[in-house]
């Protein structure tokens, strides 16, 4: 087995610590933010399907063994916990900017 060796560094004063901004740049992080939430719904109604599928496939007998349809329940079971905990904070920060004086 091969251990490569740790070579030099480069000073921390080298380093970008913040990416430069454009003007243009809360429009595409905007856009992105929006791309990011219709990813992740379409990723959750996957994930719905598939614990449909392997659940027929476990009541049906077809399944090839129960540890898949637990962790297809769980996968659909964590990214709904997901989505409900940025509507929350969505909501919540809603709340807090109507609650601000004009």
């Amino acid at each position: 087995m091969y251990i490569r060796p740790v070579g030099p560094t480069r000073a921390l004063g080298t380093l970008p610590l913040t990416p430069p901004r454009s003007a243009g740049a809360s429009a595409a992080s905007a856009e992105s933010f929006q791309d990011a939430l219709r990813r992740a719904v379409s990723s959750l109604e996957q994930l719905d399907k598939d614990l449909l599928k392997s659940n027929i496939e476990l009541v049906t007998g077809t399944a090839k063994d129960m540890h898949s349809a637990v962790l297809a329940a769980e996968k659909a079971s964590l990214a709904l916990d997901l989505i409900i905990a940025i509507r929350n904070k969505a909501i919540e920060a809603y709340q807090e900017i109507m609650r601000m004086p004009i």
